[in-house]
Order: C-alpha cells, then sequence, then structure tokens
C-alpha cells in the first residue's frame, strides 16, 4: 500500500530529474574543490543553497507519504509482534546470522520487508536513482 501510495502521490519524474541534478552538482562541486578552480567554486557555492532547496522539498514529498503510513504500520507491528512474539514463525533451510535457521516474527518479518519492499519500488518505479 505505501509503495503504491508513495508512486501516486509523490512526483517520481521530477524527484528523478532533482536526484540527478543535485548528483551533478556535487560531483561538479568536488572537481572544483579538487582542482581548486576558484571562479567555479564561488559559482557553485551561490547555486549550493537552491540545489539544498530543490533537494529539501523531494525529500518532504517523499517523507509525507512516510508520514501517512507510520500509525497505520505500527498498529500492525504492535499487534503482530504481540500475537507472535518470539514464537518460530518460519523455518530457514539455511544459517541466517544473528537469527539462525529458526526464525521468531521480528526477523522473518525484517527478512521479508527487504526482499518485498524494494522489487516492489523499482517495479512501481520509485526509486529516483533507478529512473
Amino acid at each position: 500500500m505505501s509503495t503504491a501510495s508513495n508512486r501516486l502521490l509523490v512526483d517520481v519524474k521530477r524527484a528523478a530529474t532533482v536526484t540527478r541534478e543535485v548528483t551533478a552538482f556535487r560531483k561538479e562541486l568536488e572537481k572544483a574543490r579538487k582542482s581548486n578552480d576558484k571562479q567555479l567554486l564561488a559559482k557553485l557555492t551561490k547555486k549550493q543553497q537552491a540545489m539544498m532547496k530543490l533537494q529539501t522539498q523531494v525529500t518532504f514529498d517523499r517523507m509525507k507519504v512516510s508520514f501517512l503510513f507510520i500509525i497505520p504500520f505500527w498498529i500492525v507491528w504492535i499487534i503482530l509482534s504481540g500475537s507472535f512474539g518470539q514464537i518460530v514463525v518460519a523455518f530457514s533451510p539455511i544459517q541466517i546470522p544473528f537469527a539462525g535457521t529458526e526464525l521468531s516474527f521480528f526477523y522473518w518479518y525484517l527478512i521479508c520487508s527487504f526482499t518485498i519492499s524494494l522489487p516492489l519500488a523499482r517495479l512501481f518505479g520509485i526509486n529516483p536513482e533507478d529512473t
């Protein structure tokens, strides 16, 4: 739900454009610092505030979606972790560091969250790095 909402509520193309722009700006700024180009450094320093403002706006747009879902996710987490607690909810065919082969709800949820949310984000095209 949060991934689909993120796709619907955030202007992904604008976020991707801003991310590329800020990345290019940072590379240029670093290059100017390394080459000690005073003129270029002065020019980029003036532009730095605008770049930071753009990046802040994109970050805030993404955070709005997170704020919509944080309370419902907490409620679901509290209910499920209270129900399952330290009970073994899954068995792993391989030894997982820190978790072992018998997975409690916490480790099962953590593994499932990463293995599902990252591919879904790519599928929905909400990673600005991918667009």
